[in-house]
């Protein structure tokens, strides 16, 4: 089967319905992959639907695109549930974080400030800076075919990622001193759905962190690498999750 680009929608529209693309899709569409009027487009939307589009023209620079037809969802979606609490990293590292965790089928991201977090953005800057990470979110979205759209919580402080324990049916916490391996403890709770993975900054974590993490619940799991970097930790993590106990993501209709 050709390569059919895809294009992300933040609502669905009618069948029939034209709609002008914004113009870095245009670019995209036009000058990078030289798509012509007539070309076939798959849209999807943050709540699952997949849309199948036709190029009608362009105007003013600008794509327009008609759909086609619709199905409910074009993936199967997973039935575990990982998310990733990523302690602030520096410049950025967060970027390929969010890039790579959408690629490896991290549901959730939740951006934290630990107490030796290097990175310490003001409030009043982050708006900005997350509709920078909500875009490179669906860029990652796609490019790796998924229709599910990560979520991408707020930042967070230390009491507040600890007071969302409570919602997951694990949470796993990697930390450099003697622990049980991460494969112990995923194979100890194999019907797990909800997976929480806290990752720390790039001078780790404080023994009172740990101290903390573990009296809410926490397990506390050794990594079976060498020390990691902050922006490798939790990719790595997701990575060994996956293989261990995670679920397929599996094209509809099945695999070839």
């Amino acid at each position: 089967m050709s390569f059919i680009p895809r294009v992300y929608f933040d609502q669905s529209f009618a069948d029939g319905e034209k709609i002008l693309l914004d113009e870095p899709t245009s670019h995209y569409l036009i000058r990078v992959l030289r798509l012509k009027e007539g070309s076939d487009l798959i849209g999807f939307d943050s709540n699952q639907r997949v849309f199948c589009l036709r190029i009608q023209g362009v105007e003013n620079q600008l794509v327009q695109v008609h759909k086609i037809s619709e199905e409910k969802i074009g993936l199967l979606r997973p039935k575990r549930k990982l998310a990733l609490a990523q302690s602030l990293p520096k410049a950025a590292k967060l970027d390929l974080i969010l890039r790579q965790g959408t690629e490896l089928g991290v549901h959730r991201f939740v951006p934290v400030m630990t107490q030796r977090s290097i990175s310490r953005p003001e409030l009043e800057r982050f708006d900005h800076k997350r509709d920078r990470w909500q875009k490179i979110i669906v860029e990652a979205c796609r490019q790796s075919g998924r229709n599910d759209l990560p979520e991408l919580e707020p930042i967070l402080n230390w009491n507040q990622l600890l007071d969302i324990f409570q919602f997951f049916d694990l949470v796993l916490m990697p930390y450099e001193k003697e622990a049980p391996t991460l494969r112990t403890v995923l194979k100890s709770h194999p019907s797990t759905e909800k997976i929480l993975s806290l990752i720390g900054p790039e001078g780790g974590w404080s023994v009172e962190e740990v101290q903390q993490a573990r009296g809410r619940g926490a397990f506390v799991v050794h990594l079976p690498t060498p020390i990691l970097r902050t922006e490798t930790a939790g990719l790595a993590v997701i990575s060994m999750i996956q293989y261990e106990i995670g679920d397929r993501f599996i094209p509809k209709g099945g695999i070839d």
